[in-house]
């Protein structure tokens, strides 16, 4: 691994010759390479590469067109392969379209439920096999720990006979083994996407429409035995729930869908990706059903309201230097019956997220962690450009902090203003000749914490 991980940097430096003097004229097709060099308690250490071709043309705002493709594996079995087209004015209309194919998996996706009350240090303590859980809870009760591979129950009282095996109970070993993916399944899930759209007139609303095509395969780890471990995983949450999309465990389920939306964007359209003014705001509804194909009719309503304000111009404009009050409102609506493995999706015209957790949720919670049929949250950022570098094409240094706030609810009926979960940390983001944005990012809740290395905003 560690020749691979030299490979792609010395690559991305190789690339990064080919760079622009200065983010102001850039013009023609400029290449980025980057390494994808990551970690994350969730998904391990991450390595790959991303290389953009980013084509600038006077009359063309912030770029003609941006491509990208994407070579990106985990330690812990997360794995995403990617090939991305942005086209402005696709084969000369007016409509902006954007194309995305690949292969997405995540060999410890989670699942916790459905519920905003989640009892996070219960969940560690199964996970750990500090507490058994359905058929590992044993009748007798535990008397002793001699050692990891051994446990003494209340029934050595009545023989004192180290040789009977029904004096003992399931070690430490075993009870840690099997129930350290009583969390997790395995989600394998090739897509392909595509979406177009365009602004109204001279307005700032625009119009967004597209299809995405999903196939997924789930796989239990019920019985499968680890690798470097000895004891067969007990039954899984989902194999004890067997919540809507379990027959994705069978054999290949399908998800397609089609998106529509209708939004306002007020954006400095040359700083599309790193505002510093304006409103972003989209209302965004996805449906699944047999007519687009799917094996599971669902519709999801999305709404998210973004703004962006530039503060303290007159004290940070004479260093050049700029500071952003960043805010995002999101809430979502699912109905119908909606496959577990999507219920956290959450998508708009830009962003996604699974769940109110993970990099782009609550920042201090594991993917998926908080999850029901409505979801609200509220983020908001401090973004100090501290200083630039003309160098590699030229790359502003921005400080980051921020808050994250959210819950879930079963309707909106129940969706109380109380119980909320909450996050907060920072960062460092370099944006790179204007259109390319690298985020690192670390933050903390009351139970959890969250490393992220991505790109773009959040929002």
């Amino acid at each position: 691994m560690k020749n691979k991980i030299i490979s792609i940097v010395l690559f991305f430096i190789a690339l990064s010759l080919f760079a622009q003097e200065n983010q102001d004229e850039l013009k023609g097709l400029k290449f980025t390479g980057l390494p994808l060099i990551s970690f994350s308690t969730d998904d391990g250490f991450g390595y790959g590469v991303r290389i953009y071709g980013t084509y600038y043309e006077e009359g063309y705002a912030p770029f003609k067109y941006q491509s990208y493709g994407q070579f990106y594996r985990t330690t812990k079995g997360f794995e995403y392969h990617e090939f991305s087209l942005d086209s402005l004015k696709f084969l000369g209309t007016p409509f902006r379209v954007r194309m995305n194919v690949g292969i997405e998996r995540y060999l410890n996706a989670q699942y916790y439920g459905y519920s905003n009350y989640q009892d996070l240090p219960r969940q560690k303590k199964i996970k750990a096999g500090e507490l058994p859980i359905n058929e590992n809870i044993q009748s007798t009760p535990t008397l002793y720990k001699i050692n990891e591979y051994l446990t003494l129950n209340a029934n050595y009282l009545n023989n004192n006979n180290l040789l009977d095996p029904n004096n003992y109970n399931k070690s430490e070993k075993e009870l840690k083994e099997s129930q350290d993916k009583y969390f997790n399944y395995d989600s394998i899930k090739p897509f392909f996407t595509i979406t177009t759209e365009d602004f109204i007139g001279d307005t700032n609303f625009k119009w967004f429409a597209g299809v995405r095509l999903q196939r997924y395969r789930i796989q239990s780890y019920k019985g499968d035995v680890d690798k470097g471990q000895t004891y067969p995983n007990i039954e899984t949450l989902i194999d004890h729930e067997k919540p809507v999309g379990y027959d994705a465990t069978e054999k290949p389920r399908y998800v397609n869908t089609i998106r529509l939306a209708f939004a306002y964007d007020s954006r400095p359209r040359i700083r599309e990706l790193n505002p510093n003014d304006g409103i972003f705001a989209d209302i965004h509804y996805e449906g699944a059903g047999k007519s687009t194909g799917s094996n599971y009719t669902f519709n999801r309503y999305t709404l998210t309201y973004r703004q962006y304000i530039e503060i303290l111009s007159g004290i940070f404009k004479p260093m050049n230097q700029e500071l952003v009050f960043a805010y995002r409102i999101q809430t979502q609506k699912t109905d119908g019956d909606v496959p577990f493995f999507e219920a956290g999706r959450i998508y708009t015209m830009r962003e996604s997220a699974l769940g109110l957790g993970g990099n782009n949720g609550i920042r201090g919670y594991p993917a998926n962690q908080f999850v029901d049929r409505v979801m609200g949250v509220f983020n908001t950022e401090l973004r100090l450009t501290a200083f630039r570098v003309k160098a590699l094409g030229g790359i502003d240094f921005v400080l980051l902090g921020y808050y994250d706030v959210g819950r879930v609810a079963p309707s909106y009926k129940e969706f109380a203003m109380k119980d909320f979960h909450r996050a907060m940390g920072g960062g460092i983001r370099f944006v790179w000749q204007r259109n390319t944005i690298i985020n690192i990012s670390y933050g903390r809740s009351e139970y959890e914490s969250n490393g992220n290395f991505s790109f773009n905003h959040m929002f």
